[in-house]
Formats: structure tokens, sequence, C-alpha cells
């Protein structure tokens, strides 16, 4: 089958408009349809089908355009979606806590935070760092987004005087938040250094492939324009075809899939007929760039996701793929492009393996839960508890704590890996609950 292959099994799936859910104002809307135009552009360029990793990078990249791309605001309570850092001041102490004496051990350093969303992460560690007197020399924020940019600056200041300029060029000043340490905006990866790697939630934001499973075989699951279209903006549905070298990126597909198939048969598992799931492409690469940055040190993950053998199970039959509208989830990558966020479960297999690759170490491995309360949490949110000035407040600790720690909220699904690097001293956090034997 060629480029615009099109036969499929696989059902198209197409949502008008989830129920119950707030419709964009004219101005989103118009841009959302600035953007379907482009990726149906790009879509009719390829001969009718892209892949869906492809069509991801647009709706959450483009420039100008994408969601992460565009100047809102998809973090908290007004946006799309709350992450750790804004349920609870407590998550980001206790993560700073954990980093403390590994700067310790090495006599000091840089870190470096992957995608710092709202800044809210880091507006709790470099306060929690002034307070402890850890060693650190620098912050860095890795954010190619403008607008997430000018929010974080608000939010944190400048950081200290008479240090390096920005990556702009625009001076920095003694203000904001532990002015005592410098902090530094990046759009690429900076040069060497020792310290630590942060990232909160960035990964499953990659790129993903999907795949449906046809006759045993695992077809990519990709994007078509939507047939007999009748309106003027472009809409899109699922397209399966085979990875037969047609379209680039087949044969990447293929050698993954193998690879995913192989394995769990070696476990006894086999997918059943239209089962689908996904993967990063990018993540073996991705993650080599970051290590190339660190001479000595760790890097710290945490996001959605499970090992491999529980994530690719016969029971997941519709993958892991989540859209992200005003704090509703639904399952239409298509409905309104670049106004909601895409997210993938993060194979954490997959990233043990491309550690070794890297030639990182991987030196723990548990749930949010396990970290938090092996990090000292409870203590943390008893003490908070007491000097709250009242019983809204109290509440309010209690609620944030129940979200992060709690199974049926991010407690168990949110996972937390440290790759190490030249490193002895590693967090303690890890220490309650090691998961490393299921990768």
């Amino acid at each position: 089958m060629g480029r615009g292959a099109t036969r499929s099994k696989h059902p198209v799936v197409r949502v008008s408009e989830p129920q119950g859910m707030m419709a964009p104002d004219a101005a989103d809307i118009a841009r959302s349809r600035r953007l379907a135009d482009l990726i149906a552009a790009d879509i009719d360029a390829a001969g009718g089908w892209i892949s869906f990793a492809e069509y991801m990078q647009h709706a959450l990249y483009a420039p100008g355009l994408g969601y992460y791309a565009a100047g809102s605001t998809p973090f908290g309570e007004d946006g799309d979606f709350v992450t750790a850092p804004e349920l609870s001041p407590l998550f980001a102490a206790t993560v700073a806590a954990a980093i403390d004496p590994v700067l310790r051990a090495l006599g000091g350093g840089t870190l470096l935070e992957l995608g710092p969303g709202s800044g809210r992460l880091a507006a709790g560690m470099l306060t929690e760092f002034a307070a402890l007197g850890t060693p650190l020399e620098e912050y860095l924020l890795l954010e190619p987004g403008a607008a997430l940019v000018a929010r974080q600056r608000a939010l944190l200041g400048e950081g200290r005087a008479g240090s390096a300029p920005d990556v702009d060029g625009a001076p920095r000043f003694d203000r904001g938040v532990a002015p005592e340490i410098g902090r530094r905006w990046l759009r690429a990866l900076p040069a060497p250094f020792c310290g630590v790697v942060l990232a909160n939630e960035v990964i499953d934001a990659l790129p993903c492939e999907r795949f449906v499973m046809q006759q045993g075989v695992a077809w990519r699951l990709g994007v078509g324009r939507t047939r007999g279209e009748t309106t003027t903006t472009p809409g899109f549905e699922w397209r399966a075809r085979p990875a037969d070298g047609a379209c680039p990126g087949d044969v990447f597909f293929a050698a993954a899939m193998q690879q995913r198939l192989q394995g769990l048969a070696a476990t006894g598992v086999t997918l059943p007929e239209g089962c689908c799931g996904e993967f990063h492409p990018a993540l073996d690469d991705w993650l080599a760039s970051i290590a190339a940055c660190l001479q000595r040190g760790m890097l710290l993950f945490f996001d959605y996701g499970l090992p491999r053998a529980g994530l690719l199970r016969p029971e997941r039959m519709r993958g892991t793929l989540r859209v992200f509208h005003r704090h509703r989830a639904h399952d239409d990558p298509f409905l309104w492009p670049g106004l909601s966020d895409l997210t993938a479960w993060v194979d954490f297999t997959a990233l043990a393996e491309a550690a070794e690759a890297a030639g990182l170490e991987v030196a723990g491995f548990t749930t949010q839960a396990g970290f938090l309360l092996g990090g000292g949490f409870e203590a943390r949110l008893s003490a908070a508890q007491q000097k709250a000035p009242d019983t809204a407040s109290r509440a309010a600790l209690a609620h944030g704590a129940r979200r992060l720690l709690l199974p049926g909220e991010m407690g168990e699904a949110v996972k937390v890996m440290v790759l190490a690097r030249d490193c002895a001293s590693l967090p303690e956090a890890f220490a309650l609950q090691d998961l490393r034997r299921t990768l």
C-alpha cells in the first residue's frame, strides 16, 4: 500500500464536541482553523497520510498556533490542567530537599529545569534552597515559549544582579524569589555542567506514535483528512496502514514495535485485534542530548506512566492518549487542534533503555507517593497545618496532599525515576519503595 493508503479495520473516531465541554471563544476557534489549514496542507503534500507524531508536533508546538506556542495559559485552575506544583507548595519543598544533599556531595552545581511551565515548581524550590543554604550556583530554565517565559519571569524575578546576562541579552536584577540564587532562561540546552536536571510532566508531551493491532501485526495509526468534507474547516480522522516502508518512519516504527511485541510474547502476553497503544519515538535522541550536558550528577523525572509490561496490556484496548481542555479529559485529538493538551503515558522501560544507551545509571524508580513519603512529605504537611492561619488553609493543604498521594489521584499514576552519572549521593526519597525490578 502506498503513501496515501487508507484501507483499515480501525474505526474512524470523530467526536463533534464532548458532552459538557465549554466551547472556545471566536479568537481561539479562528486560531484553531489556521492550524487545521496548516495540518491539512501537510497531509495533502504527503499524499493523504501523516503519522500521529507529526500531527501532535503541529498541534502542540506549531509556532504561534500550537497549544504550547500560542501564548495561552494551560496551567492552573484557569487553564486546562493542574500539575503537582500547583496543588501544593509542599511538593516543591520536598523535591528541593531531596536534591539538596546531591548538590552538597557534588560541591555545588547547577540545576536545569526542562519545561518549567507556570514557574511554580522553580519558585518553591528556590525558596527552599535559600532556606536550606543549598550550594546551588545557578537555576537554568529551558523554555522555548515566549509567553511562558514572561509568566515565569513575573513570578520568579530575574535573579541576582551582576551575573551573566540572559540568553536574549537582557540584564538581570535583584528581585523576586530567592534573589541570592541566579537564574537564566534558555532556548537550547546549555554547555556541559555538574548538577541536576529536573523535568516534571515533560516526557508525556513529546510527540508519540500510535499503533493498532491488525491480524497480529502492528499498523501505524496516522492522520488523514475527513472524507467527504462539506465545510471550509478541514477535519481529520484516524487512518491505519502497515509499516511497509512507503512512508517516512516506517522502518523505525516496525523495529520498535517488533522489539515491544517480542518482549511481551516472552512473558506470554499477546495484544488482541484492535488493541491500540503509543510510544515516544524521539525519546532516545531527546535523552541522549540532555545526558550529554551532564558531566556529573543526576536527572530526575516525574511523569505519568508505567513500565512496559504494565503499559502494553490486552485490557488497555484504547491506549493512553488523552486530550485535556478546561479540566475535562476526552479522547478526540482532532477536536479544536491547538486548543487542547495531548499526552500519552510514558514507557519507563523505554526511558531506562535510553538511559543505558546514553551511559546513565537507573539509580531509582518509584511512584510519586513513594517519593514524597520517603522524602518527608508527611512531616512537612503536619508542620504546615500547624502554622496555617485558619481552617480553610488547613483544608487546602489536606486537599492538595490527597491529590498528590492517593492511588486514585496522582500518587500511583505518576512515577519518578532518577538517572545518575558519576554521582554517589542520591535522594533518600527513593529508599521507601524501589520498583526498578518492574522495569
